[in-house]
């Protein structure tokens, strides 16, 4: 039912068949599996075909030894199972074969995958007939989508009352706006990351200018940064990550001469316009934690603009003995405590 993706596979034919799937995502793409293999991780593709060898679920797993024997996997955005043959009554089989070929056939002692799909009690139900929860999670497993095919009017007119008085407010402001991913940009982000986290004393994910230009340079056309300038110097700036007429909102900094123009709002309705543009249908704000007072300003700032709340599928994971499982996940809650 699997095959594996040969090094003849190019990036536009493993993109291309991702990009039929409903649930397609840019953690699934080409792009990023080479943005991550710097990282240490290499990225192995795998597709399930039906009778008629059309796709029916493609999974692009990031592999990397830990210890002696140890292999350990990891499937951002996937498995991708939505695809126009897929069905859901075979969908059972087709993720127990998945996890044999990996763990089996590919060496694999430890995995972990994340789906991006809408959650519901059938299709977790399913899934949990091959993995299990994670003892410690690395996402929340919530966000906010926004749905572009609306007018910026309609969009306008579904955020909140302040946050559309703030866009407003700073949209008269003089600021000059530049969408690209050329390396100015980039550098931009970067500074005003470093000088948001260090202003506001925030324990966010590191982001240096170069492992973004990095990241911009794998993902060519499907990174895009939007900033603002007042008087040749960035005020503000966010990344997002495009694929398949869906954007990510990546990373966003805003520095202390851009709020106090309330930039951040103007930036939002900028970006929108410009993915509209693109022709992108959906942009997900790229996660919220519910509950969490270290992240209420965030969460705020993304329910704000109006967006459907949304709770993934989610994360799931397998392991070839219970004390792996636990070390997985511990290494795994030490890890996300130093972010």
């Amino acid at each position: 039912m699997w095959e594996q993706a040969s090094d003849a596979w190019s990036r536009e034919q493993w993109d291309r068949t991702l990009c039929e799937a409903h649930d397609r995502s840019v953690f699934q793409s080409y792009g990023w599996g080479e943005y991550k293999r710097a990282s240490g991780w290499a990225p192995i593709r795998w597709v399930a075909r039906d009778p008629g060898e059309e796709p029916i679920a493609a999974v692009q797993f990031l592999v990397k030894p830990v210890l002696r024997g140890v292999m350990v996997a990891w499937a951002p955005g996937g498995p991708v199972t939505r695809f126009p043959r897929s069905s859901e009554h075979d969908l059972s089989d087709v993720l127990a074969s998945m996890r044999e070929q990996c763990g089996t056939g590919g060496g694999v002692s430890y995995g972990r995958i994340c789906s991006y799909q809408t959650g519901s009690e059938v299709l977790a139900h399913t899934f949990g007939r091959t993995f299990r929860r994670p003892l410690c999670r690395l996402t929340s497993g919530h966000t906010i989508r926004l749905d572009l095919t609306q007018t910026l009017e309609r969009l306008m007119g579904r955020m909140r009352a302040k946050h559309r008085y703030y866009v407003k407010q700073s949209l008269t402001e003089r600021i000059h706006w530049v969408a690209g991913n050329d390396p100015v940009l980039v550098q931009e982000l970067g500074r005003l990351y470093a000088e948001m986290a260090g202003d506001k004393g925030l324990n966010l994910l590191p982001s240096s200018a170069a492992d973004l230009a990095r990241l911009c340079d794998t993902l060519r056309e499907h990174a895009l940064v939007v900033a603002g300038f007042v008087e040749g110097h960035a005020v503000t700036a966010c990344l997002v990550l495009t694929f398949g007429g869906k954007a990510f909102y990546w990373r966003a900094a805003t520095g202390r001469a851009g709020r106090e123009l309330s930039a951040s709002y103007a930036m939002i309705y900028q970006l929108l316009e410009h993915l509209q543009k693109l022709g992108v249908a959906e942009l997900d704000f790229g996660g919220i934690v519910p509950r969490s007072a270290a992240m209420a300003g965030i969460n705020h700032f993304k329910q704000g603009f109006g967006g459907e709340p949304v709770q993934y599928l989610g994360e799931w994971e397998w392991a070839h003995s219970w004390w792996l499982r636990w070390g997985a996940n511990l290494a795994i809650r030490r890890r996300r405590d130093q972010l």
